[in-house]
């Protein structure tokens, strides 16, 4: 009976909501046979910060990427527990913060790094050996990745989501029934011409991120407008 009640009660399946779109995104794989990928990017609900996120065939979890760094920090400790004989619904905490929490538990007879949203009901993913092993020898293409996003990416990223914001500004004034709510503006956003925004912005920027501001943040620049 105790057994049965830990397996319900850790393993109960909720449909998480779907993670956020992310700019200019970098994908790497963990696991392809088993639909492990992480992906790295512009978050456009956090301010356009750089997440990471783990995503599995069922569930996926959002890591700030500060946190990774802590996660990279304890590998060791990590991998070491990971790798010991499993002990039956055993759970380790190896770091816990008001967000999310770093754990260990039992499934399938393997021991199972856990990292786990306590913001987001359902949002937790579930890593083996292998797949830890990976994330460590990917860990300096991650580092570079979420350096280069931040500090390059990121600035040309706001940059241009304020000229957008600017843009539309000057097309709400021609049209005769122009959008009165967030709701209304969204569709408006996205009945603008890509190719006559970008034509309308400054060309000092190598990059030009419009048609994925468009599409992955048409709420955000709704509420910009606002």
């Amino acid at each position: 009976m105790a057994a049965s009640i830990y397996k319900k009660k850790n393993f109960t399946y909720i449909l998480p909501t779907s993670p956020s779109e992310l700019i200019e995104s970098t994908n790497y794989t963990l696991d392809f046979a088993a639909r492990k990928f992480i992906h790295i990017g512009l978050d456009p609900t956090d301010v356009f910060n750089t997440v990471v996120q783990i995503i599995t065939p069922s569930r996926y979890i959002n890591i700030p990427a500060v946190f990774l760094r802590r996660i990279f920090c304890l590998m060791g400790n990590i991998l070491s527990f990971i790798l010991d004989q499993p002990q039956k619904y055993n759970r380790n905490y190896f770091l816990e913060i008001d967000i999310i929490s770093l754990s260990s538990m039992v499934y399938q007879r393997e021991n199972m790094f856990v990292i786990e949203s306590k913001t987001l009901a359902g949002c937790r993913v579930l890593l083996n050996r292998t797949d830890l092993m990976k994330l460590q020898y990917l860990q300096w293409c991650i580092v570079e990745t979420v350096a280069r996003k931040s500090t390059i990416i990121r600035p040309v990223v706001l940059n241009q989501f304020a000229m957008f914001g600017n843009y539309i500004d000057r097309e709400f004034t021609k049209v005769d029934s122009p959008p009165k709510t967030n709701e209304e503006m969204v569709p408006f956003i996205n009945n603008l011409r890509d190719d006559k925004i970008i034509g309308s912005t400054p060309k000092q920027d190598p990059m030009s991120f419009i048609s994925q501001l468009k599409m992955f943040s048409s709420y955000q620049l709704a509420e910009h407008w606002a």
